[in-house]
């Protein structure tokens, strides 16, 4: 895809939305970044798996941990991702990388945007994906 400067952009604005949409479509075009981890990951296919009825049960109860949970932020991300089956080593970063990758993957999945049309999701669920959210806030990760 070629994208162009805008000559004389003030004199143009319908110049500017495509070169602006070009943009756009040039981002979203682009291929996912391939990481490669020190240590082995699940793939994040294996982690949107549904989780067994009786944890499912279980969660409806007791919920998640909020960050309001009196540990550190290192205990806190060791507690989130384990119970979300995602191995924890010495360096946190790439645990963090893939949470994050399974956020956005839940954010963006059809089947989890279906659920919430059909009202299956709990209405904190609804707005912002499968894991929080809404439509008027900016993407937030909800635990």
């Amino acid at each position: 895809m070629v994208v162009r400067s805008v000559e004389n952009a003030e004199k143009q604005p319908k110049a500017i939305e495509n070169w602006i949409e070009s943009i756009g479509e040039l981002h979203r075009s682009k291929p996912a970044p391939n990481v490669h981890y020190n240590k082995t990951m699940p793939d994040i296919d294996t982690l949107m798996q549904e989780w067994p009825p009786e944890f499912e049960e279980l969660l409806k109860e007791v919920g998640l941990p909020t960050a309001d949970l009196d540990c550190f932020l290192g205990q806190y991300i060791e507690i989130i991702c384990s119970m979300l089956d995602i191995p924890v080593y010495k360096s946190k970063v790439q645990s963090l990388h893939v949470l994050f990758t399974l956020f956005s993957e839940f954010k963006n999945s059809q089947h989890f945007k279906a659920l919430a049309e059909e009202n299956k999701l709990d209405n904190a669920l609804k707005g912002g994906g499968a894991m929080g959210g809404s439509d008027d806030d900016a993407d937030r990760l909800i635990l």
